[in-house]
């Protein structure tokens, strides 16, 4: 598969973000999902659309294959994607706003929405959260509810991008319990040659508000399928490891180093997510993520077939 190449100056991308982050602010508050969790966020957006460059609601561009779920069987076959897959892939659902077709874990989106997240676990339920930054260095153990509160309240439910990475507190990662594995079972596995067994993978579960995520790391091989909201996620291969700041998050890195390159072939391999989509994220390729909804669930498959 070819990677599209479209050729943007700096300027021009730039020019285009602040456009359609215009007119974002300017569309009704349906624009933004998630009921009274997205209100407070969006209207916080229309104040600072000047102040930064990089705004999570603009149109950003994706230069990764995108194919539907019909194509994907029609090219793969039953077994999915083979081991080792060489190259980012995005795999979108045909089926998400059509009335007579279910969506792709219709369940396990009921089951994990804002209102419903919480009666998944047990009362007064702890989650771990992490840190922003690279390794995750950092932990912090609260109430779930409490996590919810605060990504949607603080800051108006919204991580800028000059908050410091140890101080931006991010739901993922530290999802192996026995809790998490139960609520995890209505979660419908990608389709890859490793992943019919369930116990050749592990899955984690993550929450986010609009910019949060997480600062460029790599790993081996897997998937990330957004459930709700969008995110956004640019990646590099192994031998192109990217220059970062460490003590911020990634939006930070889309704000000061996305925006000042100029070269097209310097520019990373990016898309964004819809809720239904996946990305298949090859073995040890630098990546990093952004949440570009004030409410943005996802589920990342991590397999085996490295090893």
């Amino acid at each position: 598969m070819n990677r599209p190449r479209p050729k943007r100056s700096r300027s021009c991308i730039a020019l285009l973000s602040l456009v359609a982050a215009l007119v974002a602010t300017a569309s009704s508050e349906e624009t933004c999902t998630q009921g009274r969790v997205a209100t407070n966020a969006c209207e916080k957006r229309s104040l600072v659309h000047n102040n930064w460059r990089w705004v999570p609601q603009a149109q950003h561009r994706c230069n990764i294959t995108r194919i539907s779920r019909e194509e994907f069987h029609a090219t793969f076959g039953p077994s999915g994607l083979p081991k080792l897959h060489p190259y980012p892939l995005v795999i979108y659902d045909e089926y998400s706003d059509a009335d007579n077709e279910p969506r792709r874990n219709a369940i396990f989106v009921e089951k994990t929405t804002f209102e419903n997240l919480p009666s998944c676990f047990p009362p007064e339920f702890n989650v771990t959260l992490s840190s922003s930054n690279s390794i995750s260095a950092h932990r912090r153990t609260i109430p779930l509810v409490q996590y919810l509160e605060e990504i949607t309240t603080i800051a108006n439910g919204e991580t800028y991008p000059d908050q410091l990475s140890n101080e931006t507190w991010y739901l993922f990662g530290e999802t192996y319990g026995v809790e998490w594995k139960r609520m995890l079972l209505d979660y419908e596995m990608p389709p890859c040659s490793t992943c019919e067994d369930r116990e050749l993978s592990a899955l984690a579960f993550g929450v986010g508000n609009c910019g949060s995520g997480v600062q460029w790391h790599t790993h081996g091989p897997g998937f990330s399928e957004s459930i709700h909201g969008q995110k956004h996620w640019v990646l590099y291969p192994p031998e192109r490891k990217p220059s970062y700041n460490s003590d911020y998050a990634s939006r930070y890195w889309m704000e000061t180093n996305y925006m000042d390159i100029e070269n097209e072939d310097d520019m990373p391999w990016e898309c964004t997510l819809n809720p239904g989509d996946l990305v298949y994220f090859p073995d040890q390729w630098h990546h990093a993520t952004i949440n570009l909804s004030p409410y943005t669930v996802f589920v990342s498959t991590f397999t085996t077939e490295h090893i």
